[in-house]
């Protein structure tokens, strides 16, 4: 078994090599977890936003993976703006249609004194629709609006329960240095290691209105995602930190 898997790790490593550049060497184990991650429904989407040259190879990635039957799911790669995700389309759907309010904005432009738990708006509708084109387009042409706000589209794609938003005039400067509850998803696996599957943060600020919002996520999370294929046990961790910006 030891054996077995050992070679499956160097498939994932040669052809993350082969198809991402040896770059990546380093960096083979962080993402094959978190292809992983997607490919189990654990998250329903991984946004790599460094050294991935094109948006054809990471997609004969993908195609490699599914011809070796490294991963079971229907996934794709996307590219927006500057940076690629792998993504899980039908998980995607699938979450946003059980659960309506498990995503909630908060608006940290830098021209408000304090960050503020956004109501639905026009601003945030275009971020979720075009989310939602992204995932459901079999062709996605990389169009976005100028003023789109990208922060908030990678954070809603990710699926975190906060997402980060500032207006166009703060795209300069969002997110003034303030406190924030750094929160972890870990999981730990059968030989003791940890992963992290998901990391974000939000205002502490606003903790009393967002901690028992994120609990209530991680707990729905913990019971409905495929956690137990890779992990013995998955904790949620928060640590109280200090930010010059607010960012993903």
């Amino acid at each position: 078994m030891e054996m077995a898997f050992r070679t499956m790790d160097d498939q994932w490593k040669n052809l993350v090599i082969h198809h991402l550049g040896s770059k990546l060497k380093q960096r083979t184990s962080e993402i094959k977890n978190n292809i992983q991650f997607v490919d189990l429904g654990l998250k329903p989407s991984y946004l790599l936003d460094f050294g991935v040259k094109s948006l054809q190879s990471l997609t004969n990635l993908v195609k490699d993976l599914i011809s070796n039957q490294l991963t079971e799911s229907k996934l794709k790669a996307v590219q927006v703006g500057m940076d690629y995700l792998i993504v899980n389309p039908d998980l995607f759907r699938r979450t946003h249609s059980e659960h309506t309010d498990f995503i909630k904005f908060v608006d940290i432009s830098s021209n408000r004194k304090k960050a503020e738990v956004l109501d639905k708006s026009e601003a945030t509708d275009k971020v979720i629709s075009t989310c939602f084109c992204i995932m459901t387009e079999e062709s996605w042409d990389m169009t976005l609006a100028d003023d789109i706000n990208l922060t908030s589209v990678f954070g809603y794609l990710i699926g975190y329960p906060i997402v980060y938003w500032f207006d166009s005039d703060s795209l300069k400067s969002a997110g003034n240095s303030q406190d924030v509850q750094h929160t972890e998803v870990v999981g730990v696996r059968a030989d003791g290691q940890t992963d992290v599957v998901y990391s974000f943060s939000y205002p502490d600020s606003l903790s009393g209105v967002l901690e028992n919002h994120v609990n209530i996520w991680f707990r729905n999370w913990q019971e409905t995602a495929n956690w137990r294929k890779l992990f013995e046990s998955v904790s949620l961790k928060n640590q109280k930190r200090t930010l010059t910006s607010l960012v993903l």
